[in-house]
């Protein structure tokens, strides 16, 4: 039975939730609450670098053979651990980007890779035993490796102001990893960068009249194969996804602003107020203004 990593046991630190930690088994190196080949899951990112070595790693049950300049995103809640680890050289860099959004910049999620690596890639492997993944040449993993390496021993010593070179690295390998997946010339990765510029355009402008037909023109499909597409990788078909940023913005807008609940709604790309009510009661059980009043 897959165990939880419990967050309290990596993140030391309330304003700095990274973590980064190295497992070889050949040099005796693990660390604390190591659950390399135990299954888990956690509720925070992982991204797992292979730097030496070879093994096989088991995600969901899905066993995928992996060697050194292999690259895994793992987000919450997705079972996994390595069988055969005793050849294998593992970093992990983990982070929580869920409850500490200030880990990873607005202007970094915007890139083109980082959606389609970090959000879409993780969910379309379980979902359809994905078996892409971000693989980097010796010559790209080199520098990357320094700066893990270089984040470790900050991360050790803790000198003053350790907390911010963490969280630069962190944006530093993000931004690298993601130019890398937009690089990527293989279908199925090509298919998710594109459609990872349609999940960043209706969430800037889910408070427009949206087309299909647009968003299958950003996406360089035709209208048929970017429905397919965005569903399998999202799990939602384009208008259900638009639907769900737009409540996620009311509920927000309810929170945090005096606007009446008819205002919330055309600000939010709803033109039918009713059907505003409906959909916000669906999706929360209760309805925009007993949701206000909670606040």
């Amino acid at each position: 039975m897959a165990i939880k990593a419990q967050g309290q046991h990596y993140f030391q630190n309330d304003d700095c939730r990274i973590n980064i930690s190295k497992v070889i088994r050949k040099q005796n190196l693990t660390h604390e609450h190591d659950l390399t080949e135990t299954e888990h899951y956690h509720d925070f990112i992982e991204v797992v670098f292979i730097v030496n070595g070879q093994g096989i790693q088991v995600l969901e049950g899905n066993e995928y053979d992996v060697s050194a300049g292999d690259v895994f995103v793992l987000q919450g809640n997705q079972k996994h651990f390595f069988k055969n680890a005793d050849d294998i050289g593992i970093i992990n860099l983990m982070f929580d980007n869920k409850h500490h959004s200030a880990n990873i910049s607005n202007k970094i999620k915007k890139l083109d890779g980082f959606n389609a690596l970090f959000i879409l890639e993780p969910r379309y492997r379980t979902t359809h035993h994905f078996k892409n993944k971000l693989r980097l040449t010796r010559e790209e993993l080199a520098p990357i490796e320094l700066t893990l390496n270089t984040m470790i021993l900050e991360q050790k010593k803790k000198d003053i102001g350790f907390e911010i070179i963490l969280k630069n690295r962190l944006e530093e390998l993000v931004i690298l990893l993601s130019r890398h997946y937009a690089s990527i010339k293989t279908t199925q990765a090509k298919s998710l960068v594109r459609i990872a510029k349609v999940v960043d355009y209706l969430e800037n402008n889910f408070e427009n009249q949206i087309y299909i037909e647009k968003l299958a023109e950003i996406s360089c499909m035709s209208t048929r194969n970017f429905m397919r597409t965005f569903k399998g990788a999202v799990g939602l078909t384009p208008i259900n996804y638009l639907k769900q940023v737009r409540l996620q913005n009311a509920r927000k807008q309810l929170r945090e602003t005096s606007h009446n609940v008819t205002e919330v709604a055309v600000q939010c790309g709803f033109t039918d107020s009713n059907y505003f009510i409906k959909s916000f009661k669906q999706a929360y059980g209760v309805t925009p203004n007993k949701f206000r009043k909670r606040w």
